[in-house]
């Protein structure tokens, strides 16, 4: 079986300036997942199969009253030695034919193998009267609030991590120092026309 990984693409970038169509990409010892034929020039003996998922185990119990039935939206990435889940806490309950929600909230648990996660009290949002939460932000954008790590080596201290989420006032844009430390996420909308049920692009 040979896999032979070319560009058949122009990437644009500086440091990508010198590289040609016949000239390998460097992917170096990180994992890729072939959803194309992006890097494939050719194969010999293989083929792309999609896999049908393997249930396993449950890892996470969304069971807090600031979770619940509405609870989703999961968002995880590795950082370092740690897995990093964000995800969006609501409940769902239905009053005398109504559909109701507690105030919907952005919440965080972490893992060091995947399998196994602590959802840490962060004491940055009170809840029924209490801060002993893993809620990492609370507030427009609650809904959809997606986090991640910017690999950008140039970007500053205080943006480290960023989240985009939709409000009434468009898409929002958040930044943080650090992973939960969302009491110094600043945010303003990026985009303040679209279609409202347009998800498309």
């Amino acid at each position: 079986m040979m896999l032979q990984i070319l560009s058949g693409v122009a990437v644009a970038g500086a440091a990508c300036s010198s590289t040609t169509a016949d000239d390998p990409i460097d992917i170096g010892s990180r994992l890729e997942l072939f959803v194309d034929d992006y890097l494939i020039e050719k194969m010999t003996g293989a083929a792309l199969v999609r896999h049908r998922p393997t249930p396993r185990e449950v890892v996470v119990v969304h069971d807090e009253p600031w979770e619940g039935s509405g609870t989703g939206y999961h968002t995880v990435f590795r950082d370092g030695e740690l897995y990093r889940m964000y995800y969006k806490g609501d409940e769902l309950t239905v009053t005398e034919g109504r559909l109701t929600s507690h105030p919907l909230v952005g919440a965080y648990a972490e893992s060091r193998d995947g399998i196994h996660w602590v959802k840490p009290e962060l004491g940055l949002f009170e809840f029924n009267g209490s801060k002993k939460n893993n809620i990492v932000w609370m507030g427009p954008g609650a809904h959809d609030f997606t986090p991640f790590k910017d690999p950008n080596p140039n970007c500053t201290p205080e943006a480290k991590y960023k989240a985009v989420a939709c409000g009434d006032e468009g898409l929002l844009a958040f930044k943080s120092p650090g992973p939960s430390a969302s009491a110094s996420f600043s945010r303003m909308p990026t985009c303040t026309q679209f279609a409202s049920n347009d998800w498309s692009s």
